[in-house]
């Protein structure tokens, strides 16, 4: 049944969308040094996050999923090269930034992270319309086995 998987992803999601808010709060009072260990413990995250999500990719039953995996490698890819072209690079030391020839304002960064965060609204509005196509279809389903009978 559908409704108790995504009933406990939409748990998942709202802690983590509650711990985002949270940290970004928390960030805006630390001194540098402490934002700086939370950036990197952050980014320690991020990559144990993906090395788990590839792993359940590697096991799914849909080829769906593992298409849309696939899309979603080539846009982080894609991101990561405009990041990097304008020296956003998510991924790289802040000494390696320090170092470079341009560092971009904390204006451009906030922007950066702005439409991140619009780009993740819309994650969850195309999540939200695909688990309510779930939910019909699975509706559909249970009423042709009820007609059946």
């Amino acid at each position: 049944m559908a409704h108790p998987i995504l009933s406990v992803k939409m748990y998942e999601l709202d802690k983590k969308l509650e711990q985002t808010h949270s940290r970004i709060q928390f960030a805006e009072t630390m001194d540098t040094e402490r934002l700086h260990q939370q950036i990197q413990n952050l980014r320690q995250e991020c990559a144990e996050s993906r090395i788990t999500l590839e792993n359940r990719l590697h096991y799914s039953k849909t080829g769906c999923v593992t298409r849309l995996a696939n899309v979603f490698d080539q846009v982080e890819a894609a991101v990561e090269k405009v990041l990097e072209s304008r020296n956003l690079d998510l991924r790289a030391e802040k000494s390696e930034q320090l170092n470079a020839n341009f560092l971009p304002s904390a204006e451009e960064k906030i922007l950066t992270a702005e439409y991140a965060l619009d780009f993740a609204v819309q994650a969850v509005n195309r999540a939200l319309l695909v688990s309510l196509e779930a939910i019909e279809a699975q509706r559909l389903e249970e009423e042709k086995e009820e007609n059946k009978s």
